[in-house]
């Protein structure tokens, strides 16, 4: 990258520089990737081709075959229908000038950073939008079942199940979690058939590293007195978030893949940055940065939480 192409300030080849801006800029764009946050991982990444995007559930769940013989009518059965959730996709954007008189009366680096926070930011966007799922995930009709996130008492898509239940209560500590983690484990789907979410993350903010940290990572239980109680909770990795603004919240994240997740990133068109074209010929570089998407939800039982109070 050439951001250190000119010796001194005021000291440049007016036939180059502006391409060896673009340039520096283009190569920086293309290393975004560097600067995604950790909480992308639990979202399932979808396209959109239009500003709403309708996301319609249909279970893949049926009845039990029943005791028949080959001349006694055959029992048809049928998935329930589940529940439908529209996502409105917002635009974002923002931009950079770079005008000829700072070019000349500055380095080159300067202008290379405003582009690199340009990016960044744009990156960072998208990380408060995943965090704020987390953020509200107690509050709210956000779901497809017009419920937050985490709940105890979501309904499944066959009513005659009843509901399921993704929220334990209390505190991070040995107990509580372990309650937390049966709670995945006992999970129905909606015929009532077990349906166990084994989990795999602990995701907790700042203030609760280090606790997180004490209770997935003693062999024993580390709230025993005499720290001989076997730890019954294992192969759980602790996932931090700055973006997590709780102090006391944490969840459990499962091993549940691709759509059964239940969190989506709908984009109709991903972070990208383009060059405008301004009138001034004063103006020799201006980039924008645009995306169109949302972050949401329909449904989760891949996560499971508490306030933590």
């Amino acid at each position: 990258m050439a951001i250190n192409e000119f010796s001194a300030s005021g000291t440049m080849n007016p036939e180059t520089y502006v391409d060896n801006l673009d340039a520096a800029i283009e190569l920086l764009w293309m290393r975004r990737d560097e600067h995604k946050g950790v909480l992308e991982q639990y979202f399932e990444k979808l396209s959109a081709k239009s500003l709403s995007f309708k996301m319609s559930s249909v279970s893949s769940v049926v009845g039990l075959p029943r005791e028949s013989n080959d001349e006694d009518p055959l029992a048809y059965v049928q998935p329930a229908p589940g529940f439908d959730k529209t996502f409105n996709l917002i635009t974002y954007r923002s931009g950079i000038r770079v005008t000829d008189t700072m070019v000349r009366a500055d380095r080159q680096s300067k202008i290379v950073s405003m582009a690199a926070g340009l990016m960044k930011s744009a990156m960072r966007k998208e990380e408060y939008l995943r965090a704020s799922i987390f953020n509200n995930a107690f509050t709210g009709t956000a779901g497809a079942d017009s419920l937050p996130l985490v709940d105890d008492s979501h309904d499944h898509e066959n009513p005659e199940a009843g509901t399921w239940d993704n929220e334990g209560t209390g505190a991070l500590t040995f107990s509580n979690l372990q309650a937390l983690h049966l709670l995945g484990r006992k999970m129905t789907n909606e015929k009532g058939h077990p349906d166990p979410v084994l989990a795999r993350q602990l995701l907790v903010g700042e203030d609760l590293r280090q606790k997180a940290m004490e209770l997935t990572g003693s062999v024993k239980n580390p709230e025993n007195a005499l720290n001989q109680e076997v730890k019954v909770i294992g192969g759980l990795d602790v996932v931090v978030s700055p973006f997590i603004t709780s102090s006391t919240a944490y969840f459990l994240i499962g091993d549940r893949v691709g759509e059964d997740r239940g969190m989506y990133d709908i984009a109709l068109l991903e972070p990208q940055m383009a060059n405008n074209k301004p009138a001034s010929a004063d103006i020799v570089i201006d980039k924008r940065v645009k995306m169109i998407k949302v972050v949401g939800f329909s449904t989760s039982k891949n996560i499971l939480g508490s306030v933590g109070t």
